[in-house]
């Protein structure tokens, strides 16, 4: 094994950042190699992050590799404290997480989409091509096949929609119930005020 790098310093010496590759031979011979991006946080350089032999890439992770195989292009974190991935976007712009398996065709570059749409702030989820499924608007109410909220007031926090026949299942356990529950509170009697059931049993 051997490794190659870049560094650079001030006149004093100290290493302010270092790029570094380090080569290691397989059994069968074959060359490998991992990109390695160091910056100094005080008295010592610490890896950041890391371009693997595979193209995994490893954020504050130095083995990209090892996580779930299809979902591990890019791999945030290394298993300790808080991590996240911020967009920002425009005031009035949109927040883009896509799902592609194309170029050809607006719908191929956009299968399936989430996307934040900062001027209104609501949340639109996409699929099939970019058609909008469903939606939680700046008030918190969730839509489904429809970008129009129900009954104002009394019926507009969850509402389904389609132009054709439309409707909602709950399944349960061929021995359980099926319940929906109406609360005014959140402990004691005020959980369950009413409630709608159905035995399977």
């Amino acid at each position: 094994n051997f490794a190659l790098g870049v560094s650079i310093a001030p006149q004093d010496g100290n290493t302010i950042c270092s790029i570094a590759s380090t080569i290691h031979s397989t059994s069968s011979g074959t060359l490998k190699g991992d990109m390695k991006f160091y910056t100094n946080s005080g008295d010592n350089l610490d890896e950041r992050l890391r371009i693997d032999s595979s193209g995994f890439v490893g954020l504050d992770n130095t083995s990209p590799n090892s996580s779930l195989a299809g979902a591990r292009n890019l791999v945030i974190g290394s298993g300790s404290g808080d991590k996240g991935l911020t967009i920002m976007s425009g005031t009035s712009g949109v927040g883009h997480i896509e799902f592609s398996d194309g170029t050809g065709s607006s719908a191929a570059k956009t299968a399936g989409g989430i996307r934040y749409y900062h001027n209104s702030n609501y949340m639109r989820f996409n699929t099939n091509g970019g058609t909008e499924r469903m939606r939680i608007d700046s008030s918190g109410r969730l839509m489904v096949g429809t970008t129009t909220e129900g009954f104002a007031t009394y019926g507009d926090k969850f509402t389904i929609a389609n132009s054709g026949h439309c409707g909602m299942t709950i399944r349960s356990g061929t021995s359980s119930d099926g319940n929906i529950y109406f609360s005014d509170g959140t402990s004691g009697a005020d959980e369950v005020r009413g409630f709608v059931e159905y035995n399977h049993s």
